[in-house]
């Protein structure tokens, strides 16, 4: 939806909107309770405006609807409670309904989203009445076919002019093929028919003659008389649904029926189902989602957890001889890993809202080099098997990123260098600044990605062969990579085989200032 302004009232503008269309409408919410139903649903369906005033539940509408026998014989409370059951289902529905005074509705409910449904109802008495007497013209119509037909031998004008008189295009060839009768709507369609009547021409002169420029295959089937009926779309743009039927003595009858309207009804219909592909394609992503969402959660719980276990189970066995600023220093290693696991669900869930790859960061100043050694000093913990080589004084002093974000970014590498390498093996977390950007490699000695493995290795749920059994899912680097790009920088990958495995980051060095001064200019 697209306005053109934005100073009303939301609310004043959708009373408006309801109150002047000329369906009836109406809003169920998921506990079933009319939010809203507008004047024509109310007079459409007979209901006095004070039945919904005090008890909004459709239950009202319904038992209403019983007692008063719009619903048949039978037991008010087993009739409501019918539709109550329908209706907690939640389904499409669009039916006829007639009323008792003769009127004729047609009632549409689509679900939304978040519960509940609306419904609009429309008049269609009209419409009926008109097709009803469409359908009586139409068999009165054949049955003077019929008897014209009989007659066709005796009284040749007479059948000329019954058919001219119907309103679909009509002509008649002999067993040669050549075309011998047609009316004025048949004419019409094909302006060159007189002349070729006139010298009983072969059906395909005239079909040519309208088009001149397809080749015969193509205008086959028009002409053959083993296909029942077609439909073609002529250079007028009017649509015609072709019926053929041989005659006794080996000849073809033909008659075209104007179906364009028939067409653009099918096109808003058309329509209507691409919209519902679109809706069922949106719930599929959704679903895809909430279960990355799953994934997620419970790839990057791992590493607070495995901290707040390690912490725990340390102060445990050596509580009592504990320092008071060593066991300070394990609760705050705890404390820590809770707020982590707390911003992890809030990004998360907002990540999981967001139909975009982007997730928004929030820049403030911080200490590179502490935050690489914060890490470095948590996985230290967890991985007391593993020698570690840090070597991160080269890293600038500060710098505006994301400091949750950048911190899970390298937890997921380290988790990863400990995860994929034997114990008392070698970690090396090297940091610089080269070129204006923040580099942090981190080398372990581990299984290694096979070379043709590489290039995949950022995609989601991705795992290479040498990381079987080995317990992941496959979405840390992935998740790695984007925060790496949100932040204007840079990953990739070097391993071999047996030898192990780097992986380079570089983020580009923006001060604070720098910062400022590029808000200022946008």
């Amino acid at each position: 939806m697209h306005f053109i302004r934005r100073d009303f009232d939301p609310a004043e503008l959708l009373e408006c909107l309801v109150s002047s269309a000329h369906h009836g409408i109406s809003i169920i919410d998921r506990d079933l309770n009319l939010v809203m139903i507008n004047e024509t649903a109310l007079n459409l369906l007979e209901l006095p405006e004070g039945i919904l005033k005090d008890d909004p539940r459709l239950e009202n509408v319904f038992r209403y609807n019983a007692e008063r026998g719009d619903y048949g014989p039978g037991d008010a409370d087993v009739l409501v409670q019918e539709r109550l059951d329908l209706a907690r289902l939640f389904l499409p529905h669009d039916f006829i309904r007639t009323r008792p005074d003769g009127r004729i509705l047609r009632i549409q409910g689509t679900p939304v989203q978040s519960g509940g449904f609306i419904t609009t109802y429309t008049d269609v008495t009209a419409e009926h009445e008109q097709e009803k007497a469409l359908k009586e013209a139409r068999d009165r119509l054949e049955s003077s076919l019929d008897e014209r037909s009989r007659e066709l031998g005796a009284n040749r004008d007479l059948l000329r002019s019954s058919i001219n008189a119907i309103k679909d295009g009509f002509a008649v060839t002999d067993a040669q093929g050549r075309v011998v009768l047609a009316n004025n709507k048949m004419f019409e369609i094909y302006p060159q028919l007189p002349a070729c009547l006139a010298r009983k021409a072969h059906v395909s002169e005239v079909i040519h003659s309208v088009f001149p420029d397809e080749p015969d295959r193509d205008l086959d089937e028009l002409a053959d008389s083993q296909s029942m009926w077609t439909e073609r779309q002529f250079p007028d743009g009017q649509w015609y649904k072709i019926t053929r039927t041989r005659t006794e003595d080996g000849g073809l009858l033909a008659v075209y029926s104007d179906i364009s309207s028939y067409k653009e009804q099918h096109a808003v219909l058309q329509s209507h189902t691409d919209e519902l592909v679109r809706h069922l394609r949106k719930e599929k992503e959704l679903n895809e989602m909430q279960r990355e969402f799953v994934s997620m959660a419970s790839h990057e719980f791992r590493t607070p957890l495995a901290i707040i276990d390690s912490n725990a189970q340390r102060i445990l066995r050596k509580a009592e001889r504990l320092k008071p600023e060593a066991l300070v220093e394990r609760l705050g290693n705890i404390r820590d890993s809770v707020e982590r696991m707390q911003y992890l669900i809030d990004r998360f869930l907002n990540f999981s809202q967001s139909q975009s790859v982007g997730m928004e960061i929030e820049r403030q100043s911080v200490s590179l080099r502490e935050l690489v050694l914060s890490v470095c000093k948590r996985q230290e913990c967890i991985a007391r098997d593993h020698n570690f080589q840090i070597d991160v004084e080269s890293l600038p002093d500060f710098m505006d990123l994301d400091k949750k974000l950048i911190e899970q970014g390298i937890s997921n590498l380290m988790s990863n260098a400990v995860k994929y390498s034997s114990g008392q093996s070698t970690i090396a977390v090297i940091g610089s600044e080269m070129d204006g950007k923040a580099v942090i490699s981190v080398r372990d000695e581990g299984v290694g990605i096979p070379r043709e493995e590489i290039s995949k290795i950022f995609n989601r749920y991705f795992r290479a062969s040498t990381s079987s059994g080995i317990a992941g899912t496959g979405i840390g680097l992935n998740l790695t990579k984007m925060i790496v790009q949100k932040h204007g920088g840079n990953i990739h990958v070097e391993s071999e085989v047996g030898k192990g495995t780097t992986v380079t980051l570089s983020l580009p060095v923006i001060s604070h200032q720098a910062t400022l001064a590029q808000a200022k200019a946008s």
